[in-house]
């Protein structure tokens, strides 16, 4: 059975080049893929209208954690770089891009959809990933594009990797945050690799 991919990126900085760096990926099968959406979208509104973790309060944290670990049907792959250096940010994505996306193409996944940032930024991971490609660090199949969570194009299967990316982030070295992967922990796999 085929399925797709939906990542993005929560990051910790840090003035002593102890930040983290995490990306994730909501992994569904593809013929869950529009059921799981429907449930995202359930999601919204919040009061800004919008879901992201970052912006949200406490409360709506634990609502959303609650609500992703309810949609059985995704998988979540994440891969923390740990010891990220708050001036080489791009240098942490590409070194997560490349254990996430070789562990999602060894899964089977060969469509991914990745959160859109700046077309510049954009075309750096198009680079990073045709180099992956070439060097057969991943597979050659992989297909990637860009969308955005929000808007009226915006997928909403963005928001289960930013809420996942989020908590990961959070819980990230914190006893006082770890409660927060509990609900989530049978829908997750977690990855850690070094950025120095």
């Amino acid at each position: 059975m085929s399925s797709a991919a939906w990542i993005d990126e929560s990051m910790r900085q840090r003035p002593d080049r102890a930040g983290v760096y995490v990306l994730a990926a909501a992994v569904i099968r593809t013929d869950d893929v529009e059921s799981v959406r429907f449930e995202a979208a359930r999601l919204a509104p919040t009061r800004r209208g919008r879901v992201h973790y970052r912006e949200a309060d406490d409360d709506e944290r634990r609502k959303m954690i609650q609500a992703v670990s309810s949609m059985t049907a995704a998988m979540h792959v994440v891969v923390v770089g740990a010891g990220m250096d708050n001036a080489r940010q791009e240098r942490a994505r590409r070194l997560c891009m490349e254990q996430l996306l070789w562990q999602v193409g060894q899964g089977g996944v060969r469509q991914v959809y990745i959160e859109a940032r700046t077309e510049s930024l954009n075309a750096k991971d198009r680079q990073a990933i045709t180099y992956l490609k070439d060097r057969r660090i991943i597979p050659g199949g992989i297909k990637a594009d860009f969308r955005r969570p929000h808007g009226p194009q915006g997928d909403p299967l963005l928001w289960l990797p930013d809420i996942v990316a989020g908590a990961v982030s959070s819980a990230h070295g914190s006893e006082t945050q770890a409660h927060l992967l509990v609900p989530l922990k049978p829908l997750l796999r977690v990855d850690e690799i070094p950025l120095r």
